[in-house]
């Protein structure tokens, strides 16, 4: 199976690059120490394989690494070394979201296509306690305060002065379902429209005339990075977890299938004006 360079991958591999370069030690120097190839470090160096933790623990003593150093290798190897075998649950916090979290702080840009459910950075309080309360099988009372301030952390870079700039695609069937009832629905559209007004966030909505698209179901969340050499990421949403997707040839069929369903979307302003219909018709009781 040919290897893949990720963006966690390539995390770990700088900062264990970095580390050596410090040491004043040269690739030749690792494979030895290693008995691997100098092709094999230059690999590990940019992302494209990774070491097995053994292996890492041998480089950190290599390079003299200090106790810092060594919690964020081995934090940056933890988190590139995360799978799909199992559905991951919010009770430890996934890795995965967690490394998720990160590239959110990390990224310039990014943008979600959601056919059920308001995007969580955009979600009301009651809107989110309903959802809550409608998941209890992925989430545990318990971990409601970790999430809620997680999302806390991501509404914030709306709002920052480095502020995120966000993209919002969501099908019509999101403004539609009355999550919590009328009242609850109502004041989460309107809490829509304040977030569609800032500068750095876009919302747009597929309306159900534009018929069927190639991806219906399940969260795209899209992050895009200001240096050139990051690549952009597709991480998936599903319940109680979710996905990354780093390579490049199935990033670009997400992006083809995203682009085609902006393509079908309402422009911002009549996408304003349908949820702005929408609030007023729950509000009205009609």
């Amino acid at each position: 199976m040919p290897s893949i360079q990720t963006r966690r991958k390539r995390a770990l591999g700088q900062f264990l690059a970095e580390l050596r370069e410090q040491a004043n030690l040269k690739p030749d120097d690792v494979a030895q120490l290693l008995r691997k190839s100098t092709s094999t470090v230059s690999r590990i160096e940019t992302g494209h394989i990774m070491c097995d933790y053994s292996r890492l623990t041998a480089m950190l003593g290599f390079y003299r690494a200090s106790a810092s150093q060594r919690k964020q290798a081995e934090d940056l190897w933890e988190e590139a070394r995360q799978d799909a075998t199992s559905i991951e649950h919010s009770t430890a916090m996934p890795p995965k979201y967690r490394a998720f979290l990160k590239a959110w702080d990390e990224a310039n840009a990014a943008s979600v296509l959601e056919q059920t459910m308001v995007p969580g950075p955009l979600q009301t309080a009651a809107y989110r306690t309903r959802m809550y309360q409608a998941a209890a099988r992925f989430v545990e009372s318990s971990d409601v305060p970790r999430d809620e301030a997680s999302m806390d952390h991501r509404r914030q870079r709306l709002r920052a002065p480095n502020a995120l700039e966000y993209s919002v695609l969501l099908d019509e069937a999101v403004l539609r379902r009355q999550v919590g009832g009328p009242a609850v629905m109502a004041e989460q559209l309107r809490h829509l429209l304040e977030f569609a007004s800032l500068p750095n966030v876009t919302i747009r909505v597929i309306p159900f005339s534009a018929g069927e698209y190639e991806i219906m179901t399940g969260a795209v969340n899209w992050l895009g990075f200001a240096e050139p050499d990051s690549p952009d990421a597709v991480y998936l949403e599903y319940p109680g977890g979710g996905e990354w997707i780093e390579k490049a040839s199935d990033i670009a069929k997400f992006a083809g299938a995203v682009d085609d369903a902006w393509a079908r979307a309402l422009t911002a302003k009549q996408s304003a004006a349908l949820i702005r219909e929408q609030a007023e018709t729950l509000e009205q009781g009609r």
